[in-house]
């Protein structure tokens, strides 16, 4: 049987699963929209919430790392085990910044080291080795006199099993914002954004358009199409966290500070990730990678500028398939096993 029969049949079993999922995250939008009408409380703020913050020149020095090892578990239907190693690192670094202007420049990086004798199902070749995702670029934002933000971000990298191999394996994302102040806290955010390496719409600029809500210290949120977030404080020591990003995004954290140094948390995330397989047959499919993880941590805070963050958990609906896009027919798809991991985090800010 060939790919394209392969990929027909896929489409086929999968079409029914995807309008379950399309109808289950509009409702959830839906229910996002009416916390508008019950303000409660927020907490700290976001990368995201950042961004789209009116405060202009508070941009600080960052670095942190997190390694995280899976256990090995066996490869669904082939006579293989697989163990993975996830790294990710973030730096942003000030370059200049005063009451109307901030640049930064930011780069991050992740990857899955791979121990693994299984092999890609379709093509009969040797899974990858390691899969790295390397991206960096200017950040600024400019506030005009009539209270108005903009500014933007612009990263280019590569994302691939080798790292540069070709101007096939660059990646390109960037992204332009306005805010507009609507009454003292509140505002209207719209933005433009393009990247060659997203679920859906590949190498296509996208509108958004959205609204932050912040009835006081305790409650910010930021909802609109098509992304929702929100951080809620409902007791001094206690905050929740959502985020949904199309397609199959979402994060839910909620967390408790034991000490002011000190806090526990626990959370559910659908994550995924995509790269460009230097030797992939078709040069518009990459090799997608999805996972839901139930985690369980602390952070603490070991001096003003030196942050520690251990965290366990489980890690289940692994899978990997090359196809051009999310909701597209895949080839070369393989599960591996549900099973535990273990995460640690430093970090460095100033």
């Amino acid at each position: 049987m060939n790919r394209k029969s392969l990929r027909v049949i896929s489409e086929q079993k999968r079409r029914s699963y995807w309008e379950i999922i399309n109808l289950s995250l509009a409702g959830l939008v839906l229910s996002m929209a009416s916390l508008l009408l019950f303000p409660v409380l927020s907490l700290a703020q976001s990368e995201m919430l950042r961004l789209f913050s009116p405060d202009i020149g508070r941009s600080k020095f960052s670095m942190n790392y997190q390694a995280t090892p899976y256990a090995t578990e066996d490869v669904v239907g082939q006579p293989a085990d697989f163990r993975i190693t996830q790294h990710n690192a973030d730096l942003s670094i000030p370059l200049w910044k005063d009451s109307k202007n901030a640049w930064a420049m930011f780069g991050t990086f992740r990857g899955q080291e791979i121990t693994t004798g299984a092999v890609l199902p379709d093509d009969n070749q040797s899974f990858p080795s390691g899969l790295w995702d390397l991206r960096f670029g200017p950040r600024f934002r400019h506030r005009w006199d009539n209270g108005w933000i903009g500014g933007g971000f612009f990263t280019l990298g590569s994302a691939s099993d080798q790292l540069f191999a070709s101007k096939n394996e660059m990646e390109l994302q960037a992204t332009v914002f306005t805010r507009i102040p609507h009454g003292e806290r509140n505002a209207w955010i719209g933005l433009l954004s393009y990247s060659n390496n997203r679920e859906f719409l590949n190498n296509i600029p996208l509108p958004g358009v959205g609204y932050w809500y912040e009835p006081s210290d305790r409650y910010r949120m930021l909802i609109g199409i098509p992304f929702a977030f929100f951080e809620v404080k409902p007791l001094k020591t206690m905050s929740l966290e959502f985020s949904y990003f199309p397609i199959t995004s979402i994060r839910v954290k909620a967390t408790y500070r034991i000490w002011p140094s000190l806090r526990v948390y626990g959370g559910f995330d659908w994550r995924n990730e995509s790269y460009f397989r230097a030797d992939r047959p078709v040069k518009s499919e990459r090799l997608f990678y999805y996972e839901k993880r139930l985690s369980v941590g602390f952070q603490w805070d070991v001096s003003r500028y030196v942050f520690l963050d251990l965290a366990g958990g489980f890690a289940f609906d692994r899978i990997y398939f090359e196809a051009e896009k999310y909701q597209d027919s895949r080839v070369n798809e393989m599960e591996i096993e549900n099973g535990p991991f273990i995460s640690t985090r430093v970090g460095l800010r100033f």
